[in-house]
């Protein structure tokens, strides 16, 4: 009988198992409130405050949150910043870090543009406290539908119905095959009238806690594709929530010659969610080895070939006896 492909390639990477010691997890609650401290006609001076909202110590914090394409950071500090495209990531320093309950810190930035941040979160969370802390948010929305287009003069509107998410969609992005366009909550984009071409827009969704729907496609024309994406590389364990019974996941971004519609995740076998980002989640069930396999696919059902690898999760060191006399 002849394996499957899940079964030769989790037997193909048997020795080369990322392992993790599970350590006791810290408090991820948050808020970000965004203040401005100075303004003048072509930029101002931003201050967020991130406040520990948990009830007990959380070590780091990561606040995010988009800007229009008309404002752009120029300077910062109090953090450290990652920026990909219109999108901000600030991170926490080594020494601002850790919060008690209730505690709070700042970073602050110079803009260039007057655009104020949207789409907040901190910690996974929105910005503005999540109602319940102690609940993960894995599921990503579902894919926006009946999408439809009308033209009035040199501009095309392109419409979808709403997605729906267990904790309430906050964006859409329309996305070209070269990036993301825009970012809003209107379930309408308008933009001219592309040059006689074939091309191929996309929409996804996107809750508070940055999980992606996988993205609806737009088409301009349309050739017969058989060509598959590339395969995601660098498969990866990007958090571990033992508490929440969940093990998250990521990886580098596939290609197509159309567009990659979103990601199929599997564990041991099992498909466990398709997602339109780059990171995932999948069932924590306590020490073992994990074999998660990611694949892309694009408007016409073409699959990559899948990305696999094994997480091993490692029970911590045992506690040393104390040593009892003089």
């Amino acid at each position: 009988m002849r394996r499957s492909t899940f079964a030769r390639a989790a037997a193909a990477l048997v020795g080369c198992v990322a392992a993790i010691t599970v350590l006791p997890t810290p408090a991820h609650a948050a808020t970000a409130t965004f203040t401005r401290e100075s303004q003048w006609s072509s930029g101002y001076v931003g201050k967020m405050t991130v406040l520990n909202d948990a009830t007990s110590t959380i070590t780091s914090w990561r606040v995010e949150f988009d800007l229009p394409a008309s404002t752009t950071i120029t300077n910062h500090w109090g953090a450290t910043l990652v920026r990909t495209g219109n999108r901000y990531a600030f991170t926490n320093l080594p020494w601002n870090g850790t919060l008690a309950a209730n505690a709070s810190t700042h970073f602050g930035w110079v803009a260039s543009g007057t655009g104020t941040p949207t789409n907040c979160t901190a910690n996974s969370g929105p910005c503005t406290g999540t109602p319940n802390p102690g609940r993960l948010d894995v599921e990503p929305p579902t894919t926006p539908a009946n999408v439809r287009s009308t033209t009035n003069g040199s501009t095309v509107t392109i419409s979808w119905d709403p997605s729906t998410d267990d904790t309430g969609v906050v964006a859409y992005e329309f996305w070209s095959s070269t990036g993301r366009v825009s970012s809003s909550t209107s379930t309408t984009h308008s933009m001219p009238i592309p040059p006689p071409a074939i091309l191929t827009y996309g929409i996804r969704a996107v809750d508070a806690a940055g999980n992606a729907s996988v993205t609806a496609p737009v088409h301009f024309g349309q050739l017969t594709d058989t060509t598959p994406p590339t395969t995601p590389t660098n498969g990866r364990v990007s958090s571990l929530h033992t508490a929440q019974g969940q093990l998250g996941v990521a990886w580098e971004a596939s290609r197509d010659n159309v567009f990659v519609l979103g990601y199929e995740v599997t564990l041991n076998g099992r498909v466990i969610r398709s997602v339109g980002g780059t990171t995932s989640y999948v069932p924590y069930t306590g020490y073992g080895t994990y074999w998660v396999t990611v694949r892309a696919f694009d408007p016409s059902g073409n699959y990559s070939t899948p990305l696999a690898f094994g997480i091993a999760i490692d029970p911590p060191p045992p506690t040393p006896t104390p040593t009892v006399g003089g």
